[in-house]
C-alpha cells in the first residue's frame, strides 16, 4: 500500500478562516520541505504556526494527517500550473501544448522551491487523478489523431506514460535542486519512442 494515501483534515480545520488556514499549511509545508517528510517535528511545526497542541489535534488526527493535508494542497497547485488537457488535432499544436505544460509546470516550480521539494510525494508518488486523468486525455488525444501509435492495450499504455513523465518530472526536479536547467525534451523523447509517435 502506497504510504502516501489522501486523506482529509478533520472538519474544525475547514472551518477555519482561508488565511488561518493558508498560514497553517504554509508553515508545516515549509517544515516539511526544510526538515523532510520524515523528520519534521509536528510539535515546532504547530509551535511556529501559533497554534496550542489541543488545538491541532482539532484540525487534524496527527502528523500523518497534516502532512497529507499539506501534499494534497501541493498537488492541487501542481495541477493547477500543469493545467487540463484539450483536445488537439494538428500534429504541431499537440507537440507545442504538451510543452507549454511542461514549461508552465517547470516555472511554478522555480518561483515555489517549497512545491519542488516536496513534488515527489506530492505529486509523483501519489494516486493523483488530476495527473492519472491528464496523462489518459493526453494519450486518447494522441491515439485518436495517429500520433501515438504503439500497438497495446490503452490502460497498460496510460500507465507506462504516467510512469516515464513521472521519472522525467523526478529527474527535472532534480536538475532544478541543484541549479541547472533541464532539458525539457529529454523525457518527451521517452515518451515519443514509447507511444511509436512521429516527432
Amino acid at each position: 500500500m502506497n504510504r502516501y494515501y489522501s486523506t482529509v483534515p478533520l472538519p474544525r480545520f475547514t472551518r477555519l478562516p482561508a488565511e488561518e488556514r493558508r498560514q497553517i499549511l504554509e508553515v508545516a509545508q515549509h517544515a516539511f520541505a526544510t526538515d523532510g517528510t520524515e523528520h519534521a517535528s509536528y510539535n515546532q511545526i504547530i509551535a511556529a504556526a501559533g497554534i496550542s497542541k489541543s488545538s491541532a489535534y482539532n484540525y487534524f488526527d496527527g502528523r500523518d494527517d497534516l502532512l497529507h493535508t499539506v501534499l494534497d494542497d501541493i498537488a492541487v497547485r501542481l495541477a493547477a500550473a500543469l493545467g487540463p488537457w484539450r483536445r488537439i488535432d494538428d500534429h504541431d499544436e499537440f507537440w507545442a501544448a504538451i510543452h507549454a505544460a511542461g514549461t508552465a509546470l517547470g516555472a511554478h516550480l522555480a518561483e515555489h522551491p517549497d512545491d519542488l521539494a516536496l513534488i515527489d510525494p506530492a505529486f509523483l508518488l501519489r494516486e493523483q487523478g488530476t495527473f492519472a486523468g491528464w496523462v489518459a486525455d493526453v494519450v486518447d488525444n494522441g491515439v485518436a489523431n495517429g500520433i501515438v501509435t504503439a500497438d497495446c492495450d490503452r490502460d497498460l499504455l496510460v500507465a507506462a506514460t504516467a510512469a516515464v513523465i513521472r521519472a522525467g518530472d523526478a529527474w527535472a526536479a532534480d536538475q532544478l535542486r541543484a541549479g541547472r536547467s533541464p532539458d525539457q525534451e529529454q523525457p518527451w523523447s521517452l515518451v515519443r519512442n514509447l507511444w511509436g509517435a512521429r516527432a
